[in-house]
Formats: structure tokens, C-alpha cells, sequence
């Protein structure tokens, strides 16, 4: 009797073990299962992210490039733009010339009022540099002033003056054009310091017969 209880315990116990092993396996199972799946979830968390800073910085990159590209467009829009316009002030600032404005008491001017270029970009002048912005408008601005005293001189106002008041009116405005190309040197100059392949391009400037550029 003793020996046949003894037996059944042993098959209880081995049943018990059994079991627990099993449970212990298929928890051990579960639990790897599921850390391999955290982990490759956490992994694909962690691409998706490096993915998306990629992404962010590809759009960054981009767009400072098309930033880059529009000042270098901008500053060499307007650098040609200066440049046109300095061959008639050479000229004009010439003493021959200078002489001939002054003398002549009913002289014929045009306003040259087509800087097109400026007028067009003015809007996105704060993305060039800070040294190359106060010189352009400054030359502008100017500029801007030497037209409209210009075109004054067509008006029947001017026509209506005496000699001497004409005389003053377009010395007045010879010395403002000696004003705007020292303006118009120092602009090219902070543009071609930003962008020196521009200095080649006004080349023609100073062995064009009867011109004189300095800076």
C-alpha cells in the first residue's frame, strides 16, 4: 500500500513538474517573442526618426541652397545693373562735358529712370548681406534723386528760371552725379568683395576709351 502511494505522489509531482516546466517554457517563449518584437519595434521607431531628421534636413539643405543661389542672383543683377549705368556717369562727369551741361542754357536731358533690376528685387534686399544692402540703397537712393532732378530740367519751372538759377540748379545736380558714381565704386565694391568673379565683369569699364573707374 505504502509503495503504491509512494508511486502515485511520484507521478503527481512528475505531472506537477511537467506541467510547470511546460507553463515555464511557454512564458519563456512569450517573453522572447515579445522583447524581439519590442525591439524591432523600437528599432523601426528609431529609422522612422532618422528618417524623418534626414528628411528635415534635406528640406533645409535645399532651401538654403535656393537662398544661396537667390542672393548670388540678386547681387549679380544688381552689380550689372550698376555697372551700365556708371559708363554714363563717367562720361557725364567728364570736366569737357561737365562745361558744355553748364553752358548750354537750354540743354536737352533724359532721365535715365530704367533701373529695372532694383526695382524688382527691392523686396528681397534683407537676405543680401548687411554690408553689401546699406551701399546699394545708398547708390539708389541717390540715383533715384539724380533722376528727378533730371527730369526737372524739362519742366516748364526750369525754363522759367533765369540763367544764373539754371546754372546753379545744374551744377547742383553735376555734383550730385559726382555723389552717385562714388556711390556707385563703393556698391560695386562690397558686391564684388561678396562675389569676386564679379570683378571681371566691369573690366571693360576701365579701358573703354574715355573712361575712368577707380575703386
Amino acid at each position: 500500500m505504502t509503495e503504491t502511494i509512494q508511486t502515485s505522489l511520484i507521478e503527481v509531482a512528475g505531472t506537477i513538474l511537467a506541467a510547470l516546466l511546460g507553463a515555464t517554457a511557454a512564458v519563456l517563449t512569450w517573453f522572447l517573442t515579445t522583447r524581439d518584437e519590442r525591439r524591432r519595434a523600437n528599432d523601426e521607431v528609431l529609422r522612422e526618426a532618422e528618417r524623418a531628421r534626414e528628411e528635415r534636413q534635406r528640406v533645409r539643405d535645399e532651401e538654403f541652397s535656393v537662398r544661396e543661389q537667390r542672393v548670388v542672383d540678386i547681387v549679380t543683377a544688381i552689380h550689372a545693373e550698376i555697372c551700365a549705368t556708371m559708363r554714363g556717369l563717367e562720361l557725364q562727369t567728364q570736366p569737357a562735358e561737365e562745361k558744355y551741361f553748364i553752358d548750354n542754357q537750354d540743354p536737352f536731358v533724359v532721365a535715365d529712370d530704367t533701373d529695372f533690376v532694383f526695382a524688382s528685387i527691392s523686396a528681397d534686399l534683407t537676405i543680401l548681406p548687411e554690408t553689401v544692402i546699406h551701399e546699394v540703397v545708398a547708390y539708389y537712393k541717390v540715383a533715384k534723386q539724380t533722376n528727378l532732378l533730371t527730369a526737372a530740367i524739362d519742366r516748364p519751372t526750369f525754363r522759367s528760371q533765369s540763367i544764373e538759377e539754371r546754372k546753379k540748379f545744374i551744377g547742383g545736380l553735376l555734383e550730385l552725379a559726382h555723389v552717385q558714381r562714388s556711390l556707385a565704386v563703393e556698391a560695386l565694391a562690397q558686391l564684388e568683395d561678396f562675389r569676386p568673379a564679379l570683378r571681371t565683369k566691369r573690366l571693360w569699364l576701365a579701358v573703354a576709351p574715355g573712361i575712368r573707374l577707380q575703386g
